[in-house]
C-alpha cells in the first residue's frame, strides 16, 4: 500500500528547499555596500560556506540516522536550518551572520540527502520511479520560486530575504505530522565493504571534471549580481528574477537530457561546454539587460546538460557498492567547489584588462572553450 497524498506532498516538499542556501545570491551587491571593509571573497562565502559546513553532517548522516532514525534527523535539520537561516534577518554583525551561515549548512546536511532517500524508502514500483523524476524538477522549480520571492523581498531590504528561511518550519511541520518513520534495511555489511572499494582511474578523472564543472557555474552565479549591478542591467529584483529564470532553464535541460543524450552520446558534454562558452561571451558583450538576461538563462539551460552526463557516465560499469562510494565523492566534489569558487575567481579576476567581474567572465569563457575542445576531440575507450 502506497502512502497517503499528504505524506507524498510532505516528502516532495523537501526537494523544493534543498537549494535554499543560495537564495541570498542576489543580495551580494547590497552586502558589499553594507560591509565595505569586508573582502569580496568573504561576502561571497556567505552564499557558499553553508555548502561546506553541510559536508560535516553529510558525512555523519549515516551514523546519526542509524542511531536516531531518519525522520527525527530530517526534522532536526529543517529546524536548525530555519533558526540559523533567520538570524541574519535581525543583525548587521558580519561575524554573527557568517557563523549563522555555517550553522545553516550543518542543518542542511542533515535533511537534504533524504529528499531522495525518503522517496526510495516510502514508495515502490512505477510510482517511486515517477516521483524520483519529479524530485529533480521540483528542486529546480523550488530554487526558482525562492529566488523569485527573494527578488520581491529585496525591495524592502536585504534583511527581508532571510525571512524566507522561515518556510523551513512549515516543511518540518509537514514531515512531523504526515511522514512516518520508514523501515530502512541494514547496510552494515555494505558500509564495511565500501571502505575497501577502489574506483577505476577513469572515474577519478570524471570526479575531477565534475569539480571543475561546478567551480565554473559557481563563478557565473556568484559574479552575475555584481556584473548586472556594474553594467546597470536593472535593480536587485531584476537580478533575483534572472537567477530564478536560470533555474527554470536548468529544469528544462533536466527534462530533455535523456532525449538529447540518445542522439549525441559523449558530445552532450561538449555541447554543454561549448554552448556555455558562447553564452558567457554574449553575456560579456551584452549591450543591454535583455540580452544579458537571455544569455544568463541560456547559459544555465545548456550548461545543465553537463551535470547529468557526468553523473550518468561516471556510474557506468560500476557495481552497487562502487556506485554508493562514487555518489558520496560526487557530492563532496560539488561541495568543495563551492568553497573554492570565491577564492579561485577573485584571484583570477585580478589577472586581466578589465574589472574583476568582467575578467572572471573572460576566464570562465576561455576555460569552457578549452573543455569543449578537449571533450570534443578526446575519444574515450568505451562509449557509454
Amino acid at each position: 500500500m502506497q502512502p497517503r497524498l499528504t505524506t507524498t506532498i510532505s516528502i516532495l516538499s523537501l526537494s523544493t528547499v534543498t537549494g535554499i542556501t543560495t537564495v541570498i545570491t542576489g543580495i551580494i551587491p547590497q552586502l558589499k555596500r553594507t560591509f565595505p571593509t569586508v573582502p569580496t571573497t568573504l561576502i561571497e562565502w556567505l552564499v557558499t560556506i553553508a555548502n561546506c559546513s553541510a559536508l560535516i553532517t553529510l558525512l555523519l548522516n549515516p551514523r546519526l540516522t542509524s542511531r536516531w532514525g531518519l525522520r527525527p534527523i530530517v526534522i532536526s535539520g529543517l529546524l536548525i536550518s530555519a533558526i540559523m537561516g533567520l538570524i541574519p534577518a535581525i543583525t548587521t554583525n558580519f561575524t554573527v551572520i557568517m557563523v549563522s551561515r555555517l550553522g545553516l549548512g550543518l542543518g542542511v546536511g542533515l535533511f537534504s540527502p533524504h529528499a531522495i532517500s525518503l522517496l526510495t524508502h516510502s514508495f515502490t514500483g512505477d510510482l517511486r520511479a515517477r516521483l524520483l523524476g519529479y524530485q529533480t524538477g521540483l528542486s529546480a522549480l523550488g530554487n526558482a520560486i525562492l529566488l523569485g520571492l527573494a527578488g520581491l523581498l529585496i525591495s524592502l531590504s536585504w534583511h527581508a530575504v532571510f525571512w524566507l528561511y522561515g518556510l523551513l518550519v512549515i516543511v518540518a511541520g509537514g514531515v512531523a505530522w504526515f511522514v512516518p518513520e520508514p523501515t530502512v534495511p541494514s547496510t552494515t555489511t555494505n558500509h564495511a565493504r565500501t571502505e575497501k572499494t577502489q574506483l577505476p582511474r577513469h572515474q577519478w578523472t570524471l570526479l575531477g571534471l565534475t569539480f571543475i564543472t561546478y567551480l565554473l557555474i559557481w563563478g557565473v552565479q556568484l559574479k552575475l549580481p555584481s556584473y548586472f549591478s556594474a553594467r546597470h542591467f536593472g535593480n536587485a529584483a531584476t537580478i533575483n528574477l534572472t537567477l530564478a529564470a536560470m533555474n527554470i532553464g536548468g529544469l528544462l535541460a533536466g527534462l530533455t537530457f535523456g532525449y538529447l543524450y540518445r542522439y549525441l552520446h559523449r558530445f552532450t558534454l561538449t555541447l554543454g561546454y561549448a554552448g556555455a562558452a558562447i553564452s558567457v561571451l554574449v553575456l560579456w558583450l551584452a549591450p543591454n539587460a535583455t540580452v544579458a538576461i537571455g544569455a544568463a538563462v541560456f547559459f544555465n539551460f545548456i550548461y545543465s546538460y553537463t551535470g547529468p552526463y557526468l553523473v550518468f557516465t561516471s556510474n557506468t560499469g560500476l557495481d552497487t557498492i562502487q556506485v554508493n562510494v562514487l555518489s558520496s565523492y560526487l557530492t563532496i566534489a560539488t561541495i568543495i567547489s563551492a568553497f573554492f569558487a570565491p577564492l579561485v575567481w577573485n584571484s583570477l579576476g585580478q589577472l586581466g584588462p578589465q574589472t574583476l567581474t568582467a575578467n572572471v567572465l573572460i576566464w570562465i569563457m576561455l576555460i569552457l572553450g578549452g573543455l569543449a575542445l578537449i571533450t570534443g576531440s578526446h575519444h574515450p575507450r568505451k562509449e557509454v
